[in-house]
């Protein structure tokens, strides 16, 4: 039997770079509602929803960036260099071409979009030109996560995390001067961001295929993007598909949501999109260690290391719990304070300091939910996590939300609530799964596709 992997990534060395590049995207994102909110409420409003949307099409990205991701990091720990590049490569392809057709859609009717999203009429002169510099960056976003996630899966995560702080840097450099008109710049307010946006993107795109080659010995090649990968695409599918489900079933239920949150008003709409960007501060370690642990546990898997991959998990769990719900007590006096900072409006800072005390019951079941849904899907165990993720997502994250918050008219606390329950009752059903140990005929049979592939290598 070919001989797995002897090198083993380390689970916190794995992750202090993701958390230094969470840290940093979080950072961008502030900075950028801070600066949207120089302009207008109603830029925060557009900024904020544009983020959603972003967000919604990141979801739809990962289903070739997760599924590359995992099938990288399987044929890596099982000593299959030559298939973790085939992998890497097809994946690649596909991503273009998902986020060229994406681009078109956002960008060929932004008005449309906008009805969908509820935004309000009155924001629309300043919304349309904005999403479509949103849907040209579609199409680098969804390279840029194939992209990174490949580089991360090789474990370099060093080189990514310094990639990202690049971009980081040209985004601010870009941005600031163009939406306050420094230097003799034209004060362009809320399309400075997007073009801060875009430019920093291309930017990392460019970086990342220097990476691939130097690091991957990958080159990008006309090739490659048309190319049909027949035996590579397959695996990579079987992972992302059932994933994208998953992914998707929650961003359709959480728009949802936000055209809830809209119809509620301008107040409302931003005091969400704050709300979300302080859990997002809140969540970086814990995602971080999420991304970590899922390269770990891929690796693991493909080596056939079972047991050390459950050790591994629970280990991610217990530290992920501690700090996330640390940082969301904190959260709960921090926000509200450094808002008032801000001159917000007191209206929108009560509004935000109720959903904050939402929140802290809701942190706790987000992480158990994401650490343990990493590890289902780095084991290749997809299915199952579909299957609750569409039932939750529908019945109590968007179901529950409308009942509670339009309804029962608790506003945008009532949805905040749906968003709790969504998260426990899947984080405890992922929980329950990998407790059971439902994931390991997945994993074996991952190992076996590995073996039965360096076979032929052998002989």
């Amino acid at each position: 039997m070919p001989a797995p992997s002897s090198r083993q990534p380390d689970l916190l060395g794995i992750t202090w770079p993701m958390f230094v590049e969470q840290f940093l995207m979080m950072a961008i994102g502030t900075l950028g509602l801070w600066l949207a909110g120089q302009v207008s409420l109603g830029a925060v409003a557009v900024f904020g929803l544009a983020n959603q949307l972003r967000q919604i099409f990141d979801r739809i990205f990962r289903v070739v960036g997760v599924g590359t991701s995992v099938v990288v990091t399987q044929h890596k720990g099982g000593g299959d260099d030559e298939g973790a590049a085939a992998m890497a490569r097809a994946g690649l392809a596909a991503s273009l071409w998902l986020g060229l057709i994406s681009a078109a859609l956002v960008g060929l009717m932004p008005a449309a979009t906008l009805k969908l999203l509820q935004l309000p009429v009155e924001l629309f002169e300043l919304a349309v030109p904005f999403f479509i510099l949103t849907a040209i960056g579609l199409a680098l976003d969804s390279l840029f996560v194939t992209m990174l996630s490949v580089l991360r899966a090789y474990t370099f995560t060093r080189d990514s995390m310094r990639m990202t702080m690049a971009m980081n840097l040209l985004q601010v450099v870009v941005s600031i001067p163009l939406v306050t008109g420094w230097a003799g710049l034209p004060a362009l307010g809320l399309m400075g961001l997007g073009w801060g946006h875009l430019l920093s993107r291309l930017l990392a795109v460019g970086l990342l295929a220097m990476l691939w080659l130097r690091r991957l010995n990958i080159r990008l090649t006309p090739s490659l993007f048309y190319s049909r990968h027949r035996e590579a695409l397959p695996p990579i599918l079987a992972i992302g598909l059932p994933s994208a489900g998953e992914k998707i079933a929650f961003r359709i239920a959480f728009l949802m949501t936000v055209s809830m949150a809209a119809s509620l008003g301008t107040d409302a709409l931003a005091a969400h999109a704050w709300v979300l960007q302080a859990a997002g501060w809140v969540n970086i370690y814990m995602v971080s260690l999420s991304f970590g642990s899922e390269i770990v546990l891929g690796h693991l898997v493909g080596a056939g290391r079972l047991k050390q991959a459950n050790a591994t998990l629970q280990r991610a769990l217990r530290i992920a719990l501690v700090v996330t719900v640390s940082g969301a007590i904190l959260s709960c006096f921090v926000t509200p304070f450094l808002l008032h900072g801000l001159n917000t409006d007191l209206a929108v800072i009560s509004l935000i300091v109720g959903v904050l005390l939402i929140d802290l019951l809701l942190e706790p079941g987000r992480c158990l939910n994401i650490l343990m849904l990493g590890g289902l899907r780095a084991a290749g165990d997809v299915r199952f996590p579909v299957k609750v993720s569409v039932v939750s997502n529908f019945v109590f994250g968007a179901g529950l939300a409308w009942l509670m918050g339009i309804h029962f008219g608790l506003g945008l606390p009532g949805i905040w609530i749906g968003y709790t329950v969504d998260e426990w009752v899947r984080g405890l059903c992922m929980a329950a799964r990998w407790r059971a140990k439902g994931w390991t005929d997945s994993a074996r049979a991952a190992r076996r596709r590995i073996v039965q592939r360096l076979k032929p290598r052998a002989n």
